[in-house]
């Protein structure tokens, strides 16, 4: 049983051979309660003994570590044109998308955007819904599922399912050696190395790995033209230096936005398109590194929904580079200033309509689009994350589990170990 449980819950339990194992009726055993006093849980999980108390904690140097990554993960286009030339050989024609949490988040990403590069149908679920939901079609499939520790449980359960179901499956993760890599029929692993990782900050380096995948596959399908090939060929090349831009530049003014908006009772995150994956990824970054609470819209949803719960106490963000959504995004933003409520607009540089209405601005280099927006939003969102943590007094590298009621909290929902 030990062997299929990662190295920081074996290490626990060889310190402690004699104690209680930890059970679901009891998770958190008195031994285990001690160790998590002195290391908590989820800095056991990413294998650090840093323990920091102030700014700057770990997750702001692994935040501002992901132009290096995402540069790396550039270095993959063979592994990944190797893969795509796989599935295609094989029949492929189908694409599921899988994870949990930020996980899920990309896997909804990935869906969207094999739709619009690939010429394949595609479709995405939450790790424990397509085990329980998930129905089989015609088209010959297969399911990448995403995972950063390659442990989530759900998500395991996933690629056992497709395994008795005969579907090809494919585990893209940040961590070598994990049991979804021994699960998959292929694998795409890209190690991290953060010490705050690889939970938090390591998504970049996954939507790359996608974006490659899926323009391999469009090249290879026809579904992409040469000349638009070349061009997100070479608009993805230029991610990582925008993101180091980004970072140089945004750094005081994202600080300087969070303690402002330090003492709001929720945030409303509102994107379209390709952005509402960032949308619902920047809402659990805001949540798990400052428990902020934060709600998340589609632009229509939006006005349609939110205008009761507006007030000088809930902000709305909107995620609006120039695209389809944008009309409809300032039409957010000026609804809340109707309501005098408060509006942080993540825009592109050069913006000059939705960023001189909104009460705070947050820009990223230019050109950027509607589709190669999401790597910069999340980068976006972890920074804001960040500061709003150190602005409302928590750790943002704990997730909460200095705090043992928290850390028995994660355990009572993800076994010993499952995580």
């Amino acid at each position: 049983m030990t062997d299929k449980l990662p190295s920081w819950a074996r290490e626990l339990l060889a310190r402690n051979p004699d104690a209680t194992a930890p059970t679901p009726e009891n998770p958190m055993p008195a031994w285990l309660e001690a160790e998590f006093a002195r290391v908590p849980l989820w800095a056991r999980i990413r294998g650090t003994d840093d323990i920091r108390q102030h700014h700057p904690y770990l997750l702001i140097e692994d935040v501002r570590s992901q132009p290096d990554l995402m540069g790396q993960v550039l270095e993959l286009r063979s592994e990944l044109a190797t893969l795509a030339h796989r599935l295609i050989d094989q029949g492929i024609r189908h694409l599921v998308f899988t994870g949990c949490g930020s996980a899920f988040h990309g896997a909804q990403f990935g869906s969207f955007l094999c739709r619009q590069w690939t010429g394949w149908t595609s479709e995405s679920h939450e790790s424990l819904e397509f085990t329980n939901h998930w129905v089989t079609g015609h088209e010959p499939t297969a399911l990448i599922l995403q995972s950063a520790t390659g442990a989530s449980i759900e998500t395991l359960d996933a690629a056992r399912h497709a395994a008795d179901l005969g579907v090809l499956t494919v585990a893209m993760t940040n961590t070598q050696g994990s049991v979804l890599e021994r699960l998959c029929d292929e694998v795409v692993c890209f190690p991290t190395g953060q010490r705050c990782g690889p939970d938090v900050s390591v998504l970049t380096t996954r939507l790359l790995l996608l974006y490659l995948l899926a323009l391999e596959i469009g090249v290879s399908t026809g579904a992409l033209s040469a000349h638009d090939a070349d061009a997100l060929d070479l608009a993805i090349e230029h991610l990582p230096d925008i993101a180091a831009q980004f970072l140089q530049e945004e750094d005081l003014n994202v600080s300087q936005i969070a303690n402002a908006l330090k003492d709001q009772r929720a945030l409303m995150m509102v994107g379209g398109g390709p952005n509402w994956f960032s949308a619902r990824e920047g809402a659990l970054k805001v949540e798990e590194e400052s428990s902020l609470l934060c709600k998340v819209y589609r632009p229509a949803e939006f006005t349609h929904n939110a205008i009761p719960v507006l007030s000088d106490e809930v902000s709305t963000v909107v995620i609006a580079p120039p695209g389809r959504s944008y009309a409809r995004l300032h039409d957010a933003v000026r609804t809340a200033g109707a309501a005098r409520s408060s509006s942080l607009a993540l825009v592109v540089e050069g913006d000059d309509v939705i960023a001189a209405d909104a009460t705070f601005v947050i820009a990223v280099p230019a050109p950027l689009g509607e589709m190669l927006m999401p790597p910069l939003a999340a980068i976006a969102f972890q920074l804001l994350g960040y500061y709003l943590g150190v602005e409302r007094g928590y750790d943002p590298d704990a997730l909460r589990t200095d705090d043992l009621d928290h850390a028995r909290a994660w355990l009572t929902a993800f076994p010993f170990g499952s995580h």
